[in-house]
């Protein structure tokens, strides 16, 4: 499966490996292989047609107000 908004600097979800950020893309076609550096199994090279990543959604922090 095509998935274009997988691309280098996203954070994705593996069902195994959990989140993880892409390092890298080959492709831009249902061949395409990404290297993704999750958080607890180190960089592993993954086809997206297999893979079954998903976008994680990570809510950025608010950012702290000013002081005056």
């Amino acid at each position: 499966m095509y998935q274009p908004d997988i691309k280098p600097a996203a954070l994705v979800r593996h069902p195994l490996f959990g989140v993880g950020k892409v390092v890298a893309r080959f492709g831009e076609d249902e061949l395409s292989k990404v290297i993704v550096k999750f958080q607890e199994e180190g960089e592993k090279k993954l086809s997206l047609k297999h893979a079954k990543l998903t976008l994680d959604k990570v809510e950025e922090p608010a950012p702290a107000e000013a002081e005056e």
